[in-house]
């Protein structure tokens, strides 16, 4: 129980972290280890070209493989080549995961290198139903003997995300026995309805915006950054202006007419929609839009939930 109890604790930690990495430059400058963010970051500025991807995983390989970086640094390192589908740094990080010890200088180090492993096992695999196989086979992965929940929890994600169906048994067995708790539920009730939103729209991107919209208490936050971060993902005109629109509508929720920001918040979810603004500004930005461009489609991201430093 206390190894369970213990290593819910460390995945937990590390599930920030990454969520930490994959939000807008300011959130990010919150975090302890910054300045190895911005180095790793700087690494895969541009993996736009396969020459430039190419260039960033061996630099990021370099990176993973010094003992004399910082940890922090070799960790994200591994996370961005999990990110990218490194085929060349498998076998490297499956080693280094398998290797490295549990001490707490190392232990999240570890758990990056063999999520990144798994990432990229999926990643390579050539159809879309050996991914889904790799994935369900996921679900019930440990490593050396620890329940590996970053992977389960990571897999569990994917397939919802994806939309498959058949797999929503395997993962509400793989969440409530490892967290057989109302919170568990709750993530089983969120990956059920991510399937059941995708699976009864006429397109993924109707069941994205249905999310959007969604007005349950517990899971809205949760729902809605889906919706957000899977409609940037989709890069058409479409999914950009319900960006817009969503976040249009936040300004107009939260502050007056006179640009104040209306206090307490008038539903009660103040604080996320902070986050969910800034997130679509930081899509917009990394889709090529211009600070004019966001501008004119009406947005003030230096007027409204603006962060304070």
């Amino acid at each position: 129980m206390f190894m369970k109890r213990h290593t819910t604790q460390i995945v937990a930690l590390l599930v920030v972290a990454m969520v930490t990495m994959s939000s807008t430059v300011v959130w990010a400058s919150r975090m302890p280890h910054y300045g190895q963010y911005l180095e790793i970051q700087e690494i895969v500025g541009n993996t736009d070209s396969q020459a430039n991807k190419t260039t960033a995983v061996a630099k990021l390989i370099a990176v993973v493989q010094s003992a004399s970086k910082d940890v922090h640094s070799r960790r994200f390192a591994a996370w961005k080549l999990g990110e990218l589908g490194a085929a060349e740094a498998e076998d490297i990080l499956r080693e280094l995961a398998e290797k490295l010890h549990w001490a707490d200088a190392t232990r999240q180090f570890k758990w990056a290198a063999f999520l990144a492993c798994w990432r990229i096992r999926v990643a390579t695999q050539p159809t879309e139903e050996q991914q889904v196989a790799l994935l369900v086979e996921a679900l019930h992965e440990r490593l050396q003997g620890v329940i590996a929940s970053n992977v389960q929890m990571w897999a569990a994600n994917e397939l919802s995300t994806r939309g498959i169906q058949e797999a929503l048994p395997a993962i509400t067995k793989s969440i409530r026995y490892r967290d057989p708790t109302p919170r568990g539920e709750e993530y089983v009730w969120l990956h059920r309805t991510k399937i059941n939103l995708l699976r009864t729209s006429p397109s993924r991107f109707q069941g994205l915006c249905r999310a959007l919209a969604t007005d349950d208490l517990t899971q809205r936050q949760r729902l809605r950054k889906w919706a957000i971060d899977e409609l940037g993902k989709l890069g058409t005109a479409k999914a950009r202006s319900a960006l817009i629109g969503y976040a249009v509508a936040l300004q107009q929720v939260y502050y007056d007419a006179q640009g104040k920001r209306r206090d307490p918040s008038p539903d009660g979810f103040g604080g996320y929609a902070t986050g969910f603004y800034r997130r679509i500004v930081h899509i917009l930005r990394g889709d090529g839009m211009t600070e004019s461009e966001i501008r004119q489609a009406g947005l003030q991201p230096d007027r409204f939930f603006v962060v304070a430093p």
